[in-house]
């Protein structure tokens, strides 16, 4: 067996376990970010205070991410990756003991700083590693893989919130411990690779800058809706709908079953790199869902929109992660960018998702992004102009 063979199945063994790493870490954050909420209606928390308890845990995030992708660059991808699983092992186990709204507020930025350090850091480990020839399937394996997790999470919040309040807090924090111990046994490899050995598509592509812009706006504009649905949803459903905690987490689960699917079908069908008509798709699709969900009657004529945002936020991600990862330089900073711009579209729409809620009503927030996405998709167009 050549020594390039055992390098390539090395790296493959790699890839597998990161994605296993995926999965477990976005169970626990899946399982924490709808407990939160939960948590924070049950300390009487308003519309706008559940805005602000998911611009707490992102902001951090969104400041931090491209400067800890940067540090990966510099220390490797193993140290900042463990590290985050570390403190999130502490924070998850004391999240309990929050008595206000606003002890929860500050523990949720603890959980977003120790996130912010662990994301860029697997994405780029990720781009290390992958084969230089399938980019796409090896961003799309690994995004199916934490949205499956993520998913996961969101279906047991509410059933062990329901059992204990402090039982999703507890379970995830041993479960990043375990993560832990299973990245320190995870191989590495170069940091970053030469210019030669990146894809050629990425380096023959004229517009990929283009696409780069219009992927990171588009992600930008889906994650409003999802800080929205995540921070704000279990009020709604709760309060029109009279849907239990468990019910919550089913709905929520359904967008991330359908973004897990659309994951793991890019990966298989990869013809869609570089291709404006579905980028231009896309975010009226989202729109579409969003009205759906705004001008529901029924908690049944939710689940169209929920499947329809799912598949888009899994498209606009998946899209932003690989034009990130296609440059041969700087990954760690190329993925802290893209996670700055996913997570703060999910601040964004916590925040003003919940003001609007207070002002308006609890479906404003989802109209008023239908509108902003519709505008977004315009600026996408502007952008990939004759390509």
């Amino acid at each position: 067996m050549s020594q390039t063979t055992v390098k390539l199945q090395t790296e493959q063994q790699a890839l597998r376990q990161l994605d296993i790493a995926a999965f477990l870490m976005d169970a626990a954050l899946g399982t924490v970010s709808l407990a939160l909420p939960l948590w924070a209606l049950h300390l009487s928390a308003s519309s706008s205070q559940l805005g602000l308890l998911g611009s707490a845990m992102r902001l951090p995030n969104m400041l931090l991410a491209l400067a800890f992708g940067r540090l990966s660059d510099t220390l490797g991808r193993k140290v900042p990756a463990i590290t985050s699983c570390l403190l999130l092992t502490i924070i998850y186990a004391i999240t309990p003991m929050a008595g206000n709204v606003v002890t929860l507020a500050l523990v949720a930025a603890l959980i977003g700083a120790s996130v912010a350090l662990f994301w860029p850091s697997i994405q780029a480990w990720v781009g290390d590693l992958r084969p230089s020839s399938s980019l796409g399937v090896s961003t799309s394996s690994f995004n199916a893989a934490w949205s499956a997790g993520s998913m996961m999470g969101n279906l047991l919040a509410g059933a062990l919130f329901q059992a204990h309040i402090g039982l999703p807090f507890w379970s995830s924090s041993l479960l990043v411990l375990f993560i832990a111990a299973f990245l320190s046994r995870t191989p590495t490899a170069a940091p970053v690779r030469h210019q030669e050995d990146a894809p050629v598509v990425d380096q023959a592509h004229p517009g990929h800058d283009s696409f780069l812009r219009a992927a990171w706006i588009g992600n930008f504009s889906v994650y409003c809706t999802f800080g929205i649905i995540m921070n704000l949803f279990p009020e709604l459903g709760h309060a029109e709908f009279h849907l239990s905690p468990f019910a919550i987490g089913c709905l929520i689960m359904l967008l991330g079953l359908a973004r897990t699917i659309t994951f793991w079908y890019l990966g298989k069908w990869i013809v869609w790199p570089y291709q404006t008509r579905f980028i231009f798709r896309s975010l009226p699709a989202a729109a579409l869902g969003l009205i759906l969900i705004a001008l529901a009657p029924t908690p049944w004529l939710l689940v169209p929109g929920f499947v329809i945002l799912g598949i888009v936020l899994a498209f606009s991600f998946n899209n932003s992660l690989f034009y990130s990862l296609s440059s041969p330089e700087n990954v760690g900073a190329n993925t802290g960018r893209h996670e700055t711009m996913a997570v703060g579209g999910i601040m964004t729409g916590s925040l003003l998702g919940g003001i609007l809620a207070e002002a308006f009503g609890l479906r404003a927030p989802y109209l008023v992004a239908a509108l902003f996405i519709s505008l977004v998709s315009l600026r996408q167009r502007q952008l990939l102009k004759g390509l």
